[in-house]
């Protein structure tokens, strides 16, 4: 099973699809346009992983405002749409914007809406052009980091980052686990927990039942739950379904929340700090 046959890609997969076979056989470098953001940088690192995998050359352009180029090309936006725009050919153009999508069916029978990041459209295209590349796998928890980056995780749920979470779970790419088994957190991931107190947990963790485990973590986060940040979704996913995957110390949102503070920190060095991050996650499967 791939992304593209979850029920939350229905709307897109048939395109996605179509744009993999083509990149897969075009005979020229392909250009990788993102924007010079959060979401930019891991949507371009999971596409060169992939097209590295595939042995298909690429060079990576990351702009305020990414435009087509005169070759082949993948445009990232930033503007929500209802429907991917169509492939151009003659070029080559492919782009890929945050979607609107069916997530799933509630207990109801009612639809539950959400937005398909382009870090995880970018994720579902890599992974049709090179579904066994080692680089595509190695990079493929990063799906999560649009959803996570986005406003979507303010509100009380995002059914598509549940989905994702969910899937890259099952298929044994990540680890979700509480917040005690994180080997090296970033406290700034959630300001005001009491480390002490963890480190305390985290000595007889292992001697506790689930009754007991469950007890230890409400009762370290309890205070924290008058503060207006995180939100609710967020507070859970933290406390609870922290993101590992293999070789990680630290967590999907201990890395993000470094990487986010030193992109807001230091507007005048994003140029470095992207290309060093995505060079970092081809490497290694991890931000610096």
């Amino acid at each position: 099973m791939t992304l593209l046959d979850l029920p939350a890609f229905s709307s897109v997969a048939k395109l996605l699809r179509e744009a993999a076979l083509k990149l897969r056989t075009t005979d020229s470098a392909i250009t990788i346009a993102a924007p010079l953001n959060e979401e930019g940088v891991f949507a371009s690192a999971l596409l060169e992983g992939a097209l590295l995998d595939a042995g298909i050359p690429y060079q990576r352009r990351l702009r305020e405002s990414p435009q087509p180029t005169k070759g082949p090309c993948i445009v990232i936006g930033e503007d929500t749409v209802s429907l991917l725009p169509a492939i151009s050919t003659n070029p080559l153009c492919i782009h890929l914007a945050p979607v609107e999508v069916d997530a799933l069916l509630s207990s109801g029978g009612e639809v539950r809406k959400g937005v398909m990041s382009t870090v995880a459209l970018s994720a579902a295209l890599g992974y049709s052009i090179s579904a066994g590349g080692s680089m595509t796998r190695l990079l493929m928890p990063w799906t999560l980091a649009g959803n996570w980056l986005s406003e979507g995780m303010e509100h009380t749920y995002d059914p598509v980052y549940t989905i994702l979470r969910d899937f890259l779970s099952g298929e044994g790419l990540i680890r979700v686990v509480p917040l005690p088994e994180v080997p090296e957190i970033n406290p700034d991931s959630m300001p005001g927990v009491d480390l002490a107190a963890l480190g305390a947990i985290r000595d007889r963790w292992g001697q506790l039942d689930l009754e007991g485990r469950a007890q230890s973590i409400s009762h370290l986060l309890k205070h924290l739950l008058d503060s207006e940040t995180p939100s609710t979704a967020r507070f859970e996913e933290l406390g609870w379904h922290r993101i590992l995957s293999v070789g990680w110390e630290r967590d999907l949102a201990s890395q993000l929340t470094l990487f986010c503070d030193t992109w807001r920190e230091h507007p005048g060095g994003r140029r470095i700090q992207a290309g060093n991050a995505i060079d970092h996650l081809l490497r290694t499967g991890q931000l610096p």
